[in-house]
């Protein structure tokens, strides 16, 4: 694999404990993660981030011991490049989802 992996799989896994918990887990993720984007996309065109915004990917974050979504919610909080920033997260938000669906998938 080229990239690195945007989620620590071995560490999700030790979380949760269990195979079957992890991938209902991750389908409820998924199912929710719609709403989550469109969430982002409404704060890109209001040029704000509500603190609820980022707490909620905060926690996302955390769950899916996903170091590259925690270092975009960490930029947003200082953010400067607001507008940057909110894009950088959108795309580590899809690249996460294209994980978690490619580990459903197999």
């Amino acid at each position: 694999m080229s990239r690195l992996s945007a989620i620590d799989w071995p560490k999700l896994k030790a979380q949760f404990g269990d195979e079957a918990l992890v991938r209902h887990w991750l389908q409820d993720f998924l199912q929710s993660s719609k709403q989550d984007l469109l969430l982002i996309a409404q704060a890109q065109q209001q040029q704000c981030c509500s603190k609820g915004l980022l707490q909620q990917l905060q926690g996302l974050a955390s769950l899916l011991c996903s170091t590259p979504l925690n270092r975009c919610v960490q930029q947003l909080k200082h953010s400067e490049t607001l507008e940057q920033d909110l894009s950088a997260c959108v795309d580590c938000y899809q690249q996460v989802c294209h994980e978690v669906r490619r580990y459903l998938a197999s």
